[in-house]
């Protein structure tokens, strides 16, 4: 009789079956919405998808959740002192890979009736964040392996004033950005790629401050719009971007005679620039 090695096979697998095991939760959290008190919202995703609307008139916010009761912990919090909102899973470190196990999800929305200081901390996310509409005051978001989109429908009815956006090893696209009424953009790109899509009317000029390690930044904006880049790289030409260089600066040919301006700040290491002006 083979008994010791059956006893070991199973042994193997008691031992392995926890570590294996997934015990999935799902909660429902929600806020009517009581006074229109500018928010703090920290939104702290470490792995799935992640959905974001704005809510129907009379929440603060609603957020559905399925996740792994062994790996995480939901959180469901307001503050009225502080007039903060966090949302999300809390763990000991956010996990970036979690290749090996089934995706949670998070589907979340937020009044469009309060100004938001809007804060996103992801890990290996899949990210689909329509902000169209909302009253955002200020935007940032901090990705690990994330690919997420943010779009902006409608338009913000209030001013941003600074968007932030740091793609590690992310990827991360802004869509009709025109309509997020931001006048500052800060960007910071590891490995990851940052697609922001300007294209169409811009109300005002445009400040963009960008750093580039090994990663890709695309630019796209509208062929009305005069472009400035101040660039310190290792890239080289710039030319390719339909740029002309002038004194210590790059230029598009029409700059002068635009009535709205992009100026980029760019250092970039061994990262690619790229610019596109395009109706669409």
């Amino acid at each position: 009789m083979r008994v010791r090695p059956l006893i070991a096979a199973a042994l193997f697998m008691a031992a392995a079956t926890p570590a294996l095991a997934q015990r999935w939760r799902t909660l429902d959290a929600s806020r009517q919405l009581r006074d229109t008190a500018p928010l703090v919202v920290n939104v702290q995703y470490a792995a799935g998808k992640l959905e974001l609307r704005p809510a129907a008139a009379g929440d603060l916010y609603t957020m559905h959740l399925k996740y792994d009761a062994d790996r995480s912990e939901p959180v469901s919090r307001y503050d009225s002192l502080s007039h903060t909102l966090s949302l999300g899973l809390k763990s000991s470190h956010m996990n970036w890979n979690h290749g090996d196990q089934d995706a949670g999800a998070m589907q979340a929305q937020l009044s469009a009736r309060v100004p938001l200081d809007l804060r996103f901390e992801v890990g290996a996310v899949e990210g689909d964040v329509q902000l169209g509409g909302l009253r955002i005051t200020d935007l940032s978001l901090k990705g690990g392996a994330a690919e997420v989109t943010l779009r902006f429908d409608a338009p913000n009815p209030v001013s941003m004033r600074t968007m932030t956006l740091e793609a590690g090893a992310a990827s991360v696209k802004v869509v009709k950005g025109v309509n997020a009424a931001t006048d500052r953009i800060r960007a910071n790109v590891g490995v990851g790629a940052l697609d922001l899509d300007f294209t169409g009317v811009l109300t005002h000029d445009l400040d963009v401050q960008a750093s580039v390690a090994l990663g890709d930044f695309t630019l796209r904006l509208s062929p009305d719009v005069g472009v400035f880049v101040d660039a310190k790289t290792f890239l080289g030409d710039l030319s390719g971007s339909g740029l002309v260089k002038r004194g210590d600066g790059w230029y598009t040919p029409d700059y002068e005679k635009a009535t709205r301006h992009v100026r980029v700040r760019l250092r970039a290491f061994v990262g690619g620039f790229k610019l596109r002006r395009t109706t669409d």
